[in-house]
């Protein structure tokens, strides 16, 4: 196979901060790295980590979390069962991968009448060594950013739950604040008008660079958030920079996978999975006349599996374009 059938990647190994170079497939997701700065490749044939029966199934579809397609992040992977969601926690990164929830209209029914307390607390069921300190965020710029958000959690104990460091991940705060802030309250949105979603949200690490807040816990360049609607039987993510930005984009599930090398709903098949549904157009808490915005605003069918126009995504997203480009041209 020629070079232009590949992506260059520069891959930094979890061996003593050494540096190697590899060729993969369709790069560009978290490497397992104690040294700063990653990229990393992966083949899409193989499957390292089979789909298995979750310990907490009823936050996932048909009970079966994501399957990691890329070795390198299978390393010592752990899933943490909580009241109201999981996660798949990184002890390199020291972040989770992915945290996955089974969003309800009841369920965000009982959250509204709840009290935020900011209880950001250590995960104690980690070892020590692989956790994330509360020092480690301390005056480092940036918040702790919620994957699976405090306002979808429907008890003190779930919101209590929420707080664990092993639910975060280091976030720019005006993308936390703002952008981040309208795409969740969009997600509770859409379960008010569907009735029940899973979600999964998480990081991506990607480029030549990629920091660490005292070279311990990983920087995500990007983050993401699937919506997958039972109803419709096919699911969205929306694609944003770890940054103060406005712009976002709508991916398709095959195409994050692509990126991230996980298989996030591996019990859809690869059809259904290129299939792109609308999600509705994240308005943060400022734009908002009212706190209950609608999903459809044009009249269009919500069930209607016609992909949603990408938001527009500026320089800075260039690169996940050109890695998209390269993903449509292998699929082909």
């Amino acid at each position: 196979m020629s070079k232009r059938n590949h992506l260059d990647t520069k891959v930094i190994l979890h061996r003593r901060g050494q540096f190697q170079n590899v060729i993969g497939i369709l790069s560009l997701v978290l490497a397992l790295s104690s040294a700063r700065g990653v990229e990393l490749g992966w083949d899409s044939g193989n499957s390292v980590h089979e789909s298995a029966k979750s310990a907490c199934p009823h936050f996932f579809v048909q009970g079966s979390e994501p399957r990691i397609l890329n070795p390198k992040l299978a390393l010592n992977i752990r899933q943490l069962c909580f009241s109201s969601f999981a996660v798949g926690y990184s002890p390199v990164s020291r972040t989770p991968l992915w945290s996955a929830e089974h969003l309800t209209r009841e369920s965000l029914a009982r959250a509204k009448g709840l009290k935020r307390v900011n209880a950001f607390h250590e995960e104690s069921r980690l070892p020590i060594s692989e956790r994330s300190f509360l020092s480690d965020y301390a005056k480092s710029g940036f918040d702790r950013g919620h994957m699976s958000p405090s306002a979808d959690q429907p008890s003190e104990q779930a919101q209590q739950d929420s707080f664990s460091l092993a639910n975060m991940v280091p976030q720019n705060p005006n993308n936390n604040r703002h952008l981040w802030e309208g795409i969740e309250s969009a997600t509770r949105t859409r379960v008010k008008s569907a009735g029940d979603l899973y979600v999964i949200t998480g990081p991506l690490f990607i480029g030549s660079s990629v920091d660490q807040l005292h070279g311990r816990v990983m920087v995500p360049t990007h983050l993401f958030k699937i919506i997958y609607d039972p109803a419709q039987g096919a699911a969205s993510a929306y694609l944003v920079l770890n940054k103060d930005t406005e712009e976002y984009s709508v991916i398709s599930l095959e195409e994050l996978s692509k990126i991230a090398g996980i298989d996030f709903l591996p019990m859809l098949n690869s059809n259904v999975q290129r299939v792109k549904i609308e999600l509705p157009t994240p308005t943060p808490h400022h734009q908002r006349s009212d706190s209950n915005f609608d999903v459809q605003k044009d009249g269009r069918n919500r069930n209607s599996y016609e992909a949603q126009p990408q938001a527009q995504s500026g320089a800075e997203f260039r690169q996940v374009e050109h890695l998209l480009k390269e993903i449509a041209r292998h699929l082909n």
